[in-house]
């Protein structure tokens, strides 16, 4: 998901300047068994010494499977990795997938990849190009970039006490505005919406089937706290803001999952199989932390789990993989509630109240509040109002995280002033 270069030193390649179809020679395939024979036919064309055509007994359409997208789908947190700029892992998900279908892997995902990279070539072939009539299998997990993901970590772990990334109007509209678009709520000549991109994979792969991969949520659902690399936050960033990017990431999920399932295609959710093994989780997390390569990426056992959710969707029938269409797109219509609060200080008293929070569509079902003290460490407190004792001379921020009845969050928050 995130453009891994922004976060580390990665490796760079010039841009190719050949036409999309010249470059197809550059695509990675990983033949099984008996097809490796079955797919040169298709893509070899026997020529004689004069370079006339050699007649030749028609070969049966290869089985290949194409995975297409970003970082999350090229595998970096999995490797080791080819040598191309794009990081493609021999741990990631789409060699897993790919042994256990039977089918000949086409790998096409780049990390730093946007959407706009399924249409342009760059450091390779457009994206796009890497189907045609013979592919039976596409996944594809896009978008994180589009949206700024990895600025966002960037200002989330350099953010100063009492500053958060919901807080910052910068950081928050660039996200909102680049997940409306890609829901198509909007549009952005720099971001292709998801229905766009899965009519264009249809078009170019009628016969295939498709599954959307959402991305894994990599915090808990109220956020955790470390000792290291830095007191009271997991991997440097404070608790609300991992609230916040886990809201971004079912945002994100809820846009790809409806468009997919309207052209009737699949969707494979990860994030129930990663419960537990989130950033600072309970046991063991499938994802890199800060001081990794990998960094707020998904490691080998991640990968090994999105695996397990892509093929657990391929096995469904066709009717439940496209279950509840209309559910989904209601998420995505889904109005985000009004967060509004006051704050009252009477000494060492800090009275919180949100009933003048409103949601235009549905109803308000819970409210949650993060207050971030000097110190670094966060108190989490739960209802419409709500009491916190801080000493009066203590400057604290406070937000609060209201929930609708479709699961939709807003984040807003205020200072408290020392008195």
């Amino acid at each position: 998901m995130l453009n891994h270069s922004h976060i580390s030193t990665a490796p760079s390649s010039a841009s190719s300047s050949a036409t999309p179809r010249d470059t197809r020679s550059g695509r990675r395939h990983t033949h099984l068994g008996a097809l490796a024979c079955a797919a040169a036919l298709v893509w070899t064309s026997a020529v004689s010494p004069s370079g006339n055509a050699t007649p030749q007994e028609p070969s049966p359409p290869s089985s290949t499977y194409v995975a297409l997208g970003d970082s999350y789908a090229s595998g970096v947190g999995a490797p080791p990795y080819d040598d191309d700029g794009c990081k493609r892992a021999a741990g990631a998900y789409a060699h897993q997938v790919a042994g256990q279908t039977g089918k000949s892997l086409d790998f096409g995902a780049c990390a730093g990849a946007r959407t706009k990279d399924f249409y342009q070539p760059g450091k390779e072939a457009a994206q796009l190009d890497h189907l045609n009539a013979s592919t039976s299998l596409v996944t594809f997990s896009i978008g994180g970039n589009d949206a700024g993901f990895s600025t966002l970590f960037s200002k989330c772990i350099t953010a100063a006490p009492f500053t958060t990334c919901s807080g910052n109007k910068e950081v928050s509209e660039q996200v909102d505005g680049a997940i409306s678009a890609l829901a198509g709520k909007t549009t952005r000549a720099d971001i292709t919406s998801y229905d766009t991109l899965v009519a264009d994979i249809a078009a170019r792969a009628p016969g295939a089937t498709v599954v959307a991969v959402g991305y894994p949520r990599m915090f808990t659902p109220q956020g955790a706290g470390q000792i290291l690399p830095v007191p009271g936050r997991c991997e440097g960033v404070t608790k609300v803001d991992q609230r916040w990017i886990n809201a971004k990431t079912n945002e994100i999920n809820a846009a790809a999952k409806a468009a997919a399932q309207r052209h009737g295609y699949r969707f494979a959710d990860p994030s129930g199989s990663f419960a537990g093994h989130e950033l600072c989780g309970k046991q063991s997390s499938w994802f890199d932390g800060l001081i990794n390569d990998g960094r707020f990426h998904p490691n080998a056992a991640g990968h090994k789990a999105i695996a397990s959710s892509i093929m657990g969707v391929l096995k469904e029938q066709p009717a439940a993989a496209q279950e509840l269409p209309a559910a989904a797109q209601a998420q995505v219509d889904n109005t985000r509630p009004a967060g509004s609060f006051t704050l009252a200080r009477n000494g060492d008293q800090l009275a919180l109240d949100a009933s003048a929070s409103t949601d235009s569509d549905g109803t308000i079902t819970n409210i949650d509040w993060y207050i971030q003290r000097a110190d670094g460490s966060e108190e989490i407190l739960t209802g419409t109002q709500a009491t916190a004792t801080v000493p009066a001379d203590e400057q604290v921020s406070v937000t609060a995280v209201i929930t609708d009845n479709q699961g939709k969050e807003d984040f807003t928050t205020q200072i408290a002033p020392a008195a």
